[in-house]
């Protein structure tokens, strides 16, 4: 594999750092600072991309934020990526008919990226489009299970050997279910506040790793469902399916704001798998 450019992956990181923050403006020292960029360096960096349009500076505070060519990246990239068009009016109608937010993600190599949302955020700690979140267990189970065994192997390389199982009897009720439920966890609430700083700094990143690793310690992925039970869920989560049969695109559905009986989670399920299964006829996909 090719070794990746130093030069590429910093401005990307100032991108991915603007995107996370957007309506923000921040300096040539403070962007310097936040991204640990050489100073020169970094002034180097957004000057060129400014002079590419990817960057505007405000002429008297000299901040510097996303810039107007984005958005004929952005165009191009949606009409590339047929899913996330034609997800957005299933997962309005999901976050209307229901009353939750509906998220769309996708995976982008070890992580997660949040392209799209529906709904107002039912959280404080609801993660934003443009954030990024890593693809480690139990994060990301509905991608994984439909994947093969090298992916999957993979996929638990990165999480303690002892929970191995665990994941894996995860992965295997996601595939009998057709989705995935992802219950409250103590970590869980702590995971949303470091996510939305970890554009910030080192510390929120080493937060997010912990709280992971504290998750999968936890019933975090629900593999079977009593219809008379009780759950305090945080997520159902559903795939739509490529021309390939891969997950190209994940829908989730967030805010239930209580307990709610084994008989309510198979109905959202449910109806979750409509809105996903709709997605995938629409993009000419097929399910495995």
């Amino acid at each position: 594999m090719a070794r990746p450019s130093p030069g590429v992956e910093r401005a990307i990181a100032v991108l991915d750092f603007l995107a996370a923050h957007p309506g923000e403006g921040f300096t040539l020292s403070e962007l310097a600072r936040r991204l640990e960029l050489n100073k020169a360096t970094a002034h180097a960096l957004l000057a060129t991309l400014t002079d590419a349009g990817y960057l505007l500076r405000h002429p008297t505070r000299m901040t510097f934020q996303l810039g107007p060519s984005l958005i004929a990246l952005g165009a191009a990239a949606h009409g590339q990526f047929e899913a996330a068009d034609f997800a957005r009016e299933e997962m309005r109608s999901l976050s209307d008919e229901l009353g939750l937010e509906c998220l769309a993600t996708t995976a982008v190599g070890d992580e997660m990226l949040i392209v799209s949302r529906a709904g107002p955020p039912r959280s404080l700690n609801s993660v934003q489009p443009g954030q990024r979140l890593p693809l480690t267990p139990p994060l990301g189970s509905v991608f994984m299970a439909w994947s093969d065994e090298d992916a999957i192997e993979r996929w638990l390389a990165r999480a303690p050997v002892e929970d191995a199982e665990q994941y894996r009897a995860g992965l295997e009720s996601t595939r009998r279910r057709g989705y995935a439920v992802g219950l409250e966890a103590d970590p869980r609430a702590t995971l949303g506040q470091a996510l939305r700083g970890l554009a910030d700094d080192d510390r929120a990143r080493v937060l997010v790793d912990q709280l992971i690793d504290e998750l999968g310690h936890q019933e975090y992925i629900l593999t079977s469902i009593d219809r008379q039970g009780r759950y305090l869920v945080n997520h159902l989560v559903a795939p739509v399916f490529g021309p390939d049969a891969d997950v190209v695109l994940a829908l989730s559905l967030f805010g239930f704001g209580g307990a709610i009986t084994g008989k309510q989670v198979e109905t959202y399920g449910e109806r979750l798998l409509d809105a996903t299964r709709n997605v995938t006829k629409s993009i000419h996909g097929r399910e495995p």
